[in-house]
């Protein structure tokens, strides 16, 4: 799902020689490859997702709104409804498994620096950001009641580079989130994770050791290569390298 947006038409040209893709779109894609189908909906109509899910093997969502947005003119519907059709779709569809494009905003409240992995409680730092946990949440759920194997990829910042000085933490390039979602696809035994999207930062304050161990995730790219055109000076209260 999202086919045209800026993480979907990365994975697009990044995974399609490898797998046959259904792309799930709400407008047309003209540049589709050998290996892409499309169907355009939008996930909030539930039959449209349904009929995208049969015959799949693996659900990448990457649908919905993206960055702060008022909720219930744009949120509600798509990050809440569309999120839950589409986890309801794999259940009825028999899609084994989901990999749902989360958020760092999940746990946006967390002092930057202070180290955080998958297993701090939820501490969000927008509206959009609690409509991921609900995600995450629903997530968890269809795991444990309907058996679906689910993986939550927490993304921090996506962009071809890093832009200021924050991002040399959670900044992840295309390569690195064509990799971990490779690894979402093909990783073996999975109940439900939650994990963190972000490359080889060495300034990173967020803990990649659980997409290590149970994705085989290894980022190639570090932030830190952007550094001296993005710092202005000394800067302070960055952590040590973690995970």
């Amino acid at each position: 799902t999202g086919a045209s947006g800026r993480i979907g038409r990365c994975l697009r040209y990044a995974l399609r020689d490898d797998y046959r893709m259904v792309l799930f779109n709400r407008s047309k894609i003209d540049d589709l490859g050998a290996t892409e189908t499309l169907m355009q909906g939008d996930t909030t109509n539930a039959a449209a997702v349904e009929a995208a899910a049969r015959g799949a093997d693996v659900i990448v969502d990457m649908a919905g709104v993206s960055d702060v947005a008022p909720f219930r003119e744009k949120l509600l519907l798509t990050n809440i409804l569309g999120t839950y059709n589409v986890f309801e779709a794999a259940r009825v569809a028999g899609v084994p498994r989901v990999v749902y494009a989360s958020t760092h905003h999940v746990v946006g409240y967390y002092p930057a620096g202070q180290r955080v992995d998958e297993t701090v409680p939820f501490r969000p730092s927008s509206m959009y950001g609690v409509t991921k946990c609900f995600a995450e949440a629903t997530g968890r759920l269809y795991a444990d009641k309907a058996g679906l194997q689910v993986i939550c990829l927490r993304i921090g910042f996506f962009r071809d580079r890093p832009l200021e000085e924050r991002h040399l933490a959670v900044w992840i390039s295309p390569g690195d989130m064509a990799r971990l979602v490779r690894c979402a696809v093909e990783a073996p035994t999975i109940h439900f994770e939650v994990v963190y999207g972000i490359s080889n930062n060495a300034r990173r304050f967020w803990d990649l050791s659980r997409a290590r161990e149970v994705l085989g995730y290894v980022p190639q790219d570090d932030a830190e290569a952007y550094a001296p055109e993005l710092l202005q000076g000394p800067s302070e209260g960055w952590s040590e390298r973690i995970g």
